[in-house]
């Protein structure tokens, strides 16, 4: 019993995938060590990241590269890329790991793919230059925020309909919800705020003021705190989802943009764009615990940690 007990592998921690737009590469972190175990060669200015669910996947959007590129996280090599559009930026994939969705910033489209082939199912029109999307926890709702339209679109990923168009504040980038799929948190760029809409009807339930141009969010210890990234002054926001208003601000690097909550749901990983590394930071005790050196420009927009 000794011995089986002893060489049974242990589950290993799940690893990061941080885009680093300015030296073209994706710097893998294993959260477990807090270390970067491997940076891969993405070119094409990455910028947008989704993790597959099962964590061995990375979809990495190229805007330069007119697509993504796939990346395989244990193997440390991109196995694929796959055009899909002129302007790709905002990218995610959905819960089940069936299907990646890429947003056009310039055509005003979102291209849904599928993950096994590779081909384009469909492409949708919605606002103008989309770029955070997120899927609803039961696969059934694709979220887009137009950012020069300030609205986010709900789209029913059944029959790639567009259902409702749902204004929100200026220049909306980043956005979130919440593991019942029952609440939108958009972080708005140009009004300093974050819009929290109720998902089913599209309905504003709050508008949250936070720092200088919110950029991404992410929720953590059981949806009860929201994260904000706050390009301009070096801070990420945290809000109180029940009291819907900022409690804390945590100092971290320059221009910090992606954040992605560990699977603990505790750590909350934050790229910094200026400084070219990652703060991870500890929802509960809302301090930074940790440090990590990235590549250049690390921006890592999206769920750049698997959920599992």
């Amino acid at each position: 019993m000794a011995a089986v007990f002893f060489t049974t592998p242990l589950a290993a921690a799940p690893y990061a995938c941080i885009s680093n737009q300015l030296s073209d590469s994706v710097s893998i972190v294993d959260t477990g060590s807090r270390r970067v175990a491997g940076t891969v060669p993405v070119p094409g200015k990455p910028a947008g990241v989704a993790v597959s669910p099962d964590g061995k996947q990375c979809y990495i959007s190229t805007p330069e590269g007119h697509g993504f590129a796939v990346l395989d996280i244990q193997q440390r090599r991109i196995t694929n890329t796959v055009k899909v559009s002129d302007g790709a930026l905002g990218i995610a994939v959905s819960p089940d790991g069936k299907r990646i969705v890429v947003a056009d910033w310039y055509n005003n489209t979102v291209a849904v793919v599928d993950a096994a082939t590779f081909d384009i199912v469909k492409t949708i029109a919605v606002g103008q230059s989309p770029s955070g999307l997120v899927i609803s926890p039961d696969n059934r709702w694709l979220y887009v925020a137009n950012r020069l339209s300030d609205s986010v679109s709900k789209i029913d990923l059944r029959d790639f309909s567009v259902k409702k168009t749902a204004p929100v504040g200026a220049h909306p980038f980043g956005l979130t919800i919440d593991a019942r799929g029952e609440r939108l948190y958009v972080a708005n760029v140009q009004s300093d705020d974050v819009t929290v809409l109720e998902a089913a009807r599209m309905r504003t339930i709050a508008t949250v003021k936070v720092n200088m141009l919110p950029y991404a969010a992410a929720l953590a210890l059981n949806d009860s705190r929201l994260f904000v990234t706050n390009q301009d002054d070096g801070s990420v926001s945290v809000i109180d989802t029940v009291l819907l208003k900022e409690i804390a601000l945590i100092p971290v690097g320059e221009k910090p943009e992606g954040i992605s909550t560990h699977p603990d749901d505790r750590q909350v990983y934050v790229a910094n764009w200026f400084d070219s590394n990652v703060s991870v930071l500890d929802a509960k005790t809302l301090r930074v615990v940790d440090t990590i050196k990235t590549g250049e420009g690390s921006r890592a927009f999206g769920q750049f940690i698997a959920t599992h």
